[in-house]
């Protein structure tokens, strides 16, 4: 039997009269073609039983694998259930499309030893979702020396996305101050690996999670800049979930002097702190005033939660799109809004 022709992008490209380049386009930058040509190209390909470049082949031809890896604290389904990270894979897999590249879950959270070897997968470059920068992958990754950008935390010289965490957490304070509250309670995700429990705010705070220290800071600052005692304040780490930020508060409702406010560092957060209140037969926001950080708790959610927006999509969109087009040393500063609703205000409108 006669031996059959190798098909290559090459000798699809002379088979349609384009351009090697066209043929290439269609499978990693299908944008870049019209939707006429673009299925042109592909039904040929497909009929000559060719579906993909050799991707393998390309890496060692162009040192460039069409990957980029997604680092991050949790465990790998955090990203399908927690609803920032959930719009910020949204806004990474839209610029990924228009590039023609693929994504690397990376999580800092695993049960055995493999995510020590995670970084073997062929990437491009790494996006550090405010991450644990102590931890051995984020050492392997920065070693490698592959292009970084950073989401919610800086770390020159890398690129960096992010909204002012610390001016979003000073409005966020300022407001349960002017309604009157000198006593607070925090619930956020840990300073630092493995750490939790509750520790009064004026307590050193130290760790590799720059996202929660600046947040927290900020609370910290602006508290004292209006003569709240630390000392009668409380902070409470905890794993990132609704069930954990019930038992935070449930932790923080049982101390003496008891917070009249609860700022949550997530709205995850603040829901299961609502709800724990609730179960207490605390009124909110009469008794226990709670806020959010993201604008994501779930429709129908009572009372609604003030909390702080902002747009987890375009920051994943904006960070891939430097990451792929190797964008060094840039500081995106997104927009935020502190929305106020029933959680703080009982007249607040609902939005």
């Amino acid at each position: 039997m006669p031996n059959k022709k190798k098909v290559t992008l090459k000798s699809l490209a002379k088979d349609l009269g384009v351009t090697h380049t066209t043929v290439s386009n269609a499978f990693n930058r299908p944008h870049k073609l019209s939707p006429a040509l673009l299925e042109r190209v592909l039904a040929h390909a497909a009929a000559n039983h060719y579906h993909t470049p050799d991707h393998l082949g390309r890496a060692l031809r162009t040192g460039k694998s069409g990957a980029i890896g997604v680092i991050f604290n949790d465990a790998l389904s955090y990203v399908f259930t927690d609803q920032h990270d959930v719009h910020l894979m949204n806004g990474i897999a839209n610029a990924c499309e228009k590039q023609g590249a693929n994504i690397v879950l990376i999580p800092l959270k695993h049960k055995s030893r493999a995510k020590l070897y995670s970084l073997n997968a062929a990437v491009d470059g790494y996006i550090l979702n405010a991450t644990f920068n102590n931890d051995r992958i984020i050492e392997k990754a920065l070693n490698r020396g592959l292009p970084i950008v950073t989401t919610d935390f800086l770390l020159p010289p890398h690129s960096c996305v992010s909204i002012d965490n610390h001016e979003a957490m000073r409005q966020l304070c300022l407001h349960l101050l002017e309604c009157g509250h000198r006593q607070v309670g925090i619930i956020s995700f840990p300073s630092q690996q493995g750490r939790q429990g509750l520790s009064a705010l004026d307590a050193p705070l130290e760790g590799d999670n720059t996202l929660m220290l600046t947040r927290v800071n900020a609370c910290r600052r602006t508290l004292v800049a209006h003569g709240i005692d630390l000392a009668a304040c409380w902070l409470y780490e905890t794993e990132h979930d609704e069930a954990h930020g019930a038992l935070a508060a449930q932790a923080l409702m049982a101390q003496s002097p008891r917070p009249t406010a609860l700022i949550c560092l997530s709205d995850r957060f603040a829901v299961g702190a609502a709800r724990a209140c609730q179960q207490a037969g605390l009124a909110i926001p009469q008794q226990m005033a709670i806020t959010g950080f993201d604008n994501n708790a779930p429709a129908g959610t009572h009372p609604g939660l003030t909390t702080i927006a902002q747009d987890a999509v375009k920051k994943g969109e904006i960070a891939a799109r430097l990451l792929l087009e190797g964008k060094k040393g840039v500081r995106h500063t997104l927009e935020f809004e502190l929305i106020v609703r029933e959680s703080t205000q009982p007249d607040a409108r609902p939005l």
